[in-house]
């Protein structure tokens, strides 16, 4: 009686000592009376109120023993053994959910059925035992998957709940578990009928509960569980607002320190999580972990539900990771759920989900770190889940599912091809255990079909392809419209239909993956973390279309959105990588179809950045490196940088090398080294490189299978190695295969293919090389066929329309020569100047078009003779662009030959002088005129726009930096390797020439750094006339600037020289100076090698009478009658640059005074009238005092000892004495840094040291202290503008270079370069005592005067050449004084 009083009382107040009281009063009961079933039986019910409250496992245990006796002992027909039946199966099922044993809940069961059983229709308490073995039916469903228990359990409740009527206050309670039991009925059989049943009950519940009621936030909670469940079975997006509303709700009803509170927080945690993967709203995903570690703090160690709250608040940090990328949120993430498998032990039948879902969060962690052992870690997890998890268990098929995912990710990362079998397997599995109409079944079948997706990437299998395509449908067409995951399954199934489009070509194929991605996009919210995939896909897509109908829209369209899914993804998420190579792929088709530079550029920089964040052994690495290659090796072909095929060939070679044999994408691979290495051979002539070319692309063809569409490209790609092979070698075989193959590719490729164009391109090049190789004109007609047609398919923005219309050209032009026939001479005409004129396609097509047609154009079509000129001269800054290098730049000008002369020639013609003299400054020392343009001052222009004239400056700086680099192969480690300088150089090229545009739309600057025109030229003349001499293969003649004279021109036609006799005389003087011996300073020993004077002799009179006295008949200049002579420069051009104008006279014992050069003029050289000008310039007001910096080297390494220098300097120094500072740096002292300091110091530089002139001419030098050399590169460098004279007393320093005889490239122009205002130099090896007295004697002139004159320099060293060539004793030979010149002002 006294215990029902404690017990009545903490019914009443909750408070834990009266129950305390209650179940001492019972156990004091049942001592005094221990055959009393009904002591007993109060007792242990006390004691389950006491577990209930504080989860002791004594109280529990001692409850079950002591309620058997009055349980079981009881008769059949005790009023009160169906309570306590009902109260022993309360206690058992606890124990159970406590410790897992089987056997306590099916006891339990038996229990409650007992219970049932001995209760009348009518009783009061039918409905709750009835309701008790509902829950205990479904907790076994739970544990064994029994579908029996499952329907037993709906009835049970479905009657309690009958019974139950209406305004009794368990009714709600009642509802809510029949809610429960039939959402568990759909999660295992699908039923919507359930679903809704169940939301139908929890509502009703809900309303029937008054606000206030201790249960309302149960049952608000337990109607937010079902409202979730339908929003994931249906996509209802008001069903997972409502469920987010009623966990809200349950959590603000519940007070702090409910025990129930915590579970109200996971559920609510849980929804939000579930919204913010639908809605991508960071807010929710940020409530979901507060709510989720709410309910993990408030959870107490050891509790029942501490592991499966952990478990959730590890799923929303996951998830949190995933969206913002947050490292510790992963770390969290992978700590919570593995603490959550430490504290449930093995047999607890949660166990296999919580190691499930530690699977998951090690993989991500894997795919964030790349920790190998994390993602074993994973598949181990996952494989332990399996295991531990029974077969007909509802979660075995989305374990299996998670283990065929981490499968699969292995292999993506180690290409173990079992792991991806064993991926499909366990894909396949889950599918299969899976019934239909079961909410999972399209998520197991959109993962199958991405498995198989990857098997077919790996091994071509076109049944894993369809099989594919199929799985991916079913799982779209299972997912209701508004289902959360639609558009992930529309995703895949774009996939796998764009794959299969690569596969076999079907365009329906294409045009269907386009529509599901747009329809994924249109699904998918602004914000969520899958958009940016989404949109990567559609530009991938987009481009794939574009490249097999070529509507320009789908091309457009394909760079913004790959644009848009690299902006939207944060740097360092794993999706970066991939996003920014399709972003590159998109540039570069661009480019391919408009000719920007810019999208060039743009690709390479996003396929740099994609290898770069792709780590190494991953396999999307391999796709990077075959990419970023084929946008170098197109860069090359467009402006010719050499770094950049070096660099194609070594990114494919990467690719190549680590494919597996194998593997799909091995073919096309194998075939991009080739295209790289026949460029390379192209480019250096390496055998080697063609060779290897014609085995790579073999062996491409041999691996692809006839079915691949890619496969045309292969032969045809084959067909053009073996073309080059033949033109190398001459194997006729080679030449027959090429044209097979090719013609193979061609028939095989559809009319309306893209790549149509180019293959009937390939075709023609091979019949014509056939036709120029037998001369049948079958082959001739054939290849004008294929490349008319070529032509025709090729729309005219396309970057190889100049190449088609070009090749046409040439092939019409054969057949001209061929035949006669006028009309071919026309079309040829059309289709050259189409290509010469084409906006885009590179630069060197379209310069050799325009050469072409220049030159038919001379004999078949006059008119356009200059217009074709005009064409190819405003190519040449393009052929030579900026943004190479130096190396480069000259290699491009090599291919122009001689095209600049035989313009100025056809202007001269027609009595054009003044345009002749324009387009020899602007296409002669071309590489010259750019650095002077990039040093130009910008004075004008920044008192009125100072914003771009900085910019144009700094962009201007940095490209004269970088423009002297090496073509050499860089190294990629190195943070400013010249990889890098070579990126950056292109960016500052296309930028500065954007901030040209914009300042030659400014009024007063409309031709701002334009070629000068002629009246810009003429003061090139201002102390004394200029003559520059042009001659080519139609005529040598004189242009001569007077003074005074403002845009004249004076043309003397030189009609004794032609460009043959030039080429002989120069020759001829090569064979006397280039003899053994002669490439350095020599000393007095090698006074006996000098060869007899006759050649020479002519030499320098046929210059005399063909070229010098007709110029000097033209000036009227007479012999003065005192020694104060005028000036005259010369600039030459062609082989007259390699000969000595400034000597040019009769040197005969007899010859009077007048009959050479030098009794009328002083001469000195200039590389062109712009050269001069900069020299004319006023300086620096800023001006140092005069300083002399001396430099010797007498015993440079690997060269003569030449023992004058150091006499040379003395002498030097003794006539400078109290007039100018000498600084002398020797032998050890003269390092590159020292001299390039004392360069800058000192107004005035000599050296004298060997000299060398190199291939490639920048790499020529002066020799200095020990194997260090100062390099034409290193001259060009500097920018000296306080700088006046250089004095080079080395051998060969004004030596130009047979390739680029235009280009003025030696040690003597680059010092004029560099800013000295005059230059001497020699032109070949000097004797080591003549520099000593030729130095000496021109100081000696120059320090006369005070303060010393620059301006005297070319007449201090005709004065010195003179006394050397006069000296009294025996005649000096003319390799004695005739290499001394002056350059400059």
């Amino acid at each position: 009686m006294l215990g029902d009083i404690f017990i009545q009382s903490y019914q009443v107040s909750g408070t834990v000592d009266d129950l305390n009281q209650g179940l001492c009063a019972y156990n004091d009961a049942v001592r005094d009376n221990p055959g009393s079933v009904v002591y007993l039986a109060d007792l242990g019910t006390s004691l389950l109120r006491r577990f209930e409250q504080f989860s002791s496992l004594l109280d529990i245990k001692k409850a079950i023993v002591l309620l058997k006796s009055p349980a079981v002992l009881t008769l059949d027909g005790h009023p009160d053994k169906p309570s306590w039946l009902n109260i022993l199966g309360i206690l058992l099922l606890r124990c159970f959910e406590r410790f897992g044993d089987l056997d306590d809940l099916n006891q339990s069961i038996s229990r409650f059925k007992a219970a049932v059983a001995l209760t009348p229709d009518g009783h009061p308490h039918k409905p709750s035992w009835l309701n008790n073995l509902g829950s205990s039916l479904v907790r076994r469903f739970k544990q064994l998957g029994d579908l029996s228990d499952l329907n037993q359990s709906v009835l049970r409740f479905e009657a309690a709940v009958a019974l139950t009527p209406d305004g009794y206050p368990d009714k709600p309670l009642l509802l809510s578990n029949l809610g429960t039991s039939l959402l568990s009925r759909c999660e295992r059989l699908g039923s919507h009928d359930d679903l809704n049943q169940s939301v139908l009950r929890f509502e009703a519940a809900v309303a029937l509960t008054p606000d206030g009621h201790p249960d309302k936030p149960l049952l608000l909670s337990n109607l937010g569980t079902s409202l979730t469940s339908r929003c994931e079975r249906l996509g209802s997006l008001d069903d997972l607002n409502q469920s987010v509303l009623s966990f809200e709700a349950a959590v603000a009803l519940t007070p702090d320190g409910h025990p129930d509170k915590p579970s109200w927080l996971n559920a609510l945690g849980y929804s939000l999580l579930r919204r913010f993967a639908r809605l991508g709203d960071l807010d929710d995903l940020n409530q979901s972990v507060l709510s989720s570690e709410a309910a993990v703090a408030l959870t107490p160690d050891g509790h029942l539900d501490k592991p499966s709250r952990l478990n959730n608040l590890g799923n929303s940090l996951l998830s949190r990771f995933e969206r913002l990328g947050d490292l510790n949120d992963l770390t969290q993430s992978v700590l919570r759920i593995e603490a959550v498998v430490t504290l449930t032990p093995d047999g607890h039948p949660d166990k296999p989900s919580w190691l499930n879902n530690l699977g998951i969060s090690l993989v991500r962690r894997f795919e964030r770190l790349g920790d190998l052992s994390d993602l074993n870690q994973s598949v181990l997890r996952i494989e332990a889940a399996v295991a531990l998890t029974r077969d007909g268990h509802p979660l075995k098929p989305p374990i299996i599912n998670n283990l065929g995912n981490s499968l699969l990710s292995r292999f993506e990362q180690l290409g173990d091809l079992d792991d991806l079998n064993q991926s499909v397997l366990r894909f396949e599995a889950a599918v299969a255990l899976t019934p239909d109409g079961h909410p999972d079944k399209p998520l197991l079948l959109s993962n199958l079909g991405t498995s198989l997706l990857r098997r077919c990437e790996r091994l071509g299998s076109l049944d894993d392809l369809n099989q594919s395509v199929l799985s991916s449908e079913a799982a779209v067409a299972l997912t209701p419209d508004g289902h959360i995951d639609k558009p992930s399954r529309l995703n895949n199934l774009g996939n796998s239909l764009l794959s299969r489009f690569e596969q076999l070509g079907d365009l329906n194929d294409i045009t269907r993956s386009v529509l599901r991605f747009e329809a994924a996009l249109t699904l998918t919210p602004d914000g969520h973390p899958d958009k940016p995939s989404w949109l990567n896909n559609l530009g991938h897509s987009l481009l794939r279309r574009f490249v097999r109908l070529g509507d320009l829209d789908d091309l457009n369209q394909s760079v913004l959105s790959s644009e848009a899914a690299v902006a939207l993804t944060p740097d360092g998420h794993p999706d970066k990588p991939l996003q920014l190579n399709n972003l590159g792929n998109s540039f570069f088709r661009r480019f391919q179809e408009l000719g920007s530079l810019d999208d060039l550029n743009q690709s390479i920089l996003r396929h740099k950045a994609a290898v770069t964040l792709t780590p190494d052994g991953h396999p999307d690495k391999l796709s990077s490196l075959s990419n970023l290659g084929n946008s170098l090796l197109r860069r090359f072909e467009q402006l010719g940088g050499l770094d950049d095929l070096n660099q194609s060939v070594l990114r494919h070679e990467a690719a190549v090398t680590l494919t597996p044999d194998g593997h799909p994408a091995k073919p096309p691979r194998l075939n991009n080294l080739g295209s790289s290495l026949l460029r390379r051979f192209e480019r250096l002539g390496d055998l080697n490189d063609l060779n290897q070319s014609v085995l790579r692309i073999e062996a491409a063809v041999a691996l692809t299978p006839d079915h691949q569409p890619y496969k045309t490209l292969l032969l045809s790609s084959l067909g053009n190695s073996l073309f080059r092979r033949f033109e190398r070698i001459g194997a006729l075989d080679d030449l027959n295969q090429s044209v097979l193959r090719i013609e193979a590719a061609v028939m095989l490729t559809p009319d309306g293919h893209p790549d149509k164009p180019s293959l009937l391109n390939n075709l023609r090049n091979s019949l014509f090389s056939r036709f120029q190789r037998f001369g049948g004109l079958n082959d001739l007609n054939e290849s004008i066929l294929r490349s008319e047609a070529a032509v025709a398919l090729t729309p005219d923005s396309h970057q190889d329309k100049a190449l088609q219309c070009s090749n046409l050209g040439h092939s019409l032009l054969s057949r001209f020569q061929q035949l006669g026939d006028p009309h071919d001479s026309q079309q040829l005409l059309f289709h050259l100047t189409s290509a010469a004129c084409s906006a885009t396609g590179p630069a060197s097509i379209r310069f050799h078009a325009a050469k072409s047609w220049a030159n038919h154009a001379h004999i078949h079509q006059p008119s356009s003779v200059l217009r074709a000129y005009t064409t190819a001269i405003r190519l040449l800054p393009e052929l030579a662009w900026l943004g190479l290098s130096i190396t480069d730049r000259h290699y491009n000008l090599s291919l122009a030959g001689h095209l600049v002369r035989d313009a100025a020639s056809a202007a001269i013609a027609v009595h054009d002088y003044q345009m002749a003299v324009e387009w020899l400054d602007q296409g002669c020392s071309v590489i010259w005129g750019q650095l002077l343009n990039l040093r130009t001052p910008v004075d004008e222009l920044r008192k009125s726009h100072p914003n771009l004239a900085n910019q144009l400056v700094s962009l201007s700086s940095s490209l004269e930096t970088a423009g002297t680099r090496s073509s050499a192969v860089a190294d990629a480690t190195q943070p400013q390797s010249l990889q890098f300088i070579a990126e950056q150089s292109h960016a500052h090229a296309l930028e500065r020439n954007h901030v040209l545009q914009q300042i030659r739309e400014l009024p007063g600057f409309k031709r701002f750094l334009l070629p000068k025109p002629i009246s810009e030229l003429s003061p090139a003349a201002k102390k004394g006339p200029v003559a520059i001499i042009n001659i080519s293969e139609y005529g040598c003649d004189a242009l001569i600037l007077l003074p005074g004279l403002a845009d004249k021109v004076t043309h003397v036609p030189l009609s004794d020289f032609t460009i043959h006799k030039a080429q002989t005389l120069a020759k001829s003087l090569a064979s006397i100076v280039g003899t053994t011996g002669r490439n350095g300073r020599l000393d007095g020993s090698h006074e006996e090698e000098m060869v007899p004077e006759d050649t020479f002799s002519h030499i320098l009179s046929e210059l005399w009478f063909t070229i010098v006295r007709p110029v000097l008949n033209a000036l009227a200049i007479m012999p003065p009658a005192s020694q104060d002579l005028g000036r005259i420069w010369w600039c030459p051009t062609g082989p007259l640059a390699f000969l000595p104008i400034h000597a040019a006279g009769l040197y005969g014992k007899d010859q009077a005074f007048g009959s050479k050069l030098s009794d009328f003029l002083i001469s000195s050289y200039t590389p062109s009238l712009t050269a001069l000008i900069q020299g004319f310039c006023t300086q620096s007001e800023s001006k140092r005092d005069l300083q002399l910096l001396a430099v010797t080297q007498p015993s440079a390494k690997g060269q003569s000892y030449i023992p004058g220098t150091h006499d040379e300097i003395k002498c030097i120094k003794q006539h400078a004495e109290g007039k100018v500072p000498v600084l002398w740096l020797d032998e050890d002292m003269a390092t590159i840094e020292k001299v390039q300091k004392g360069m800058k110091e000192s107004r005035w530089v000599h050296f004298a040291c060997h000299g060398v002139q190199s291939t490639p001419p920048t790499e020529s030098a002066l020799l200095l202290a020990g194997s260090s050399q100062l390099k034409l590169s290193n001259i060009i460098e500097l920018n000296l503008p306080n700088a006046d004279l250089a004095f080079l007393s080395a051998c060969q320093t004004a030596t130009g270079s047979k390739e680029l005889q235009d280009e003025s490239v030696h040690l003597a122009a680059g010092m004029l370069l560099a800013g000295y205002r005059g230059v001497i130099g020699t032109m070949w090896s000097i004797m080591d005592n003549d520099a000593a007295q030729v130095a000496g004697d021109v100081y000696a002139h120059l320090l006369k005067a005070s303060p010393p004159d620059l301006t005297r320099a070319a007449e201090a060293l005709h004065l010195a050449v003179r006394t050397l060539r006069e000296k009294p004793g025996a005649k000096k030979s003319f390799l004695h004084w005739v290499p001394f010149v002056h350059f400059g002002v």
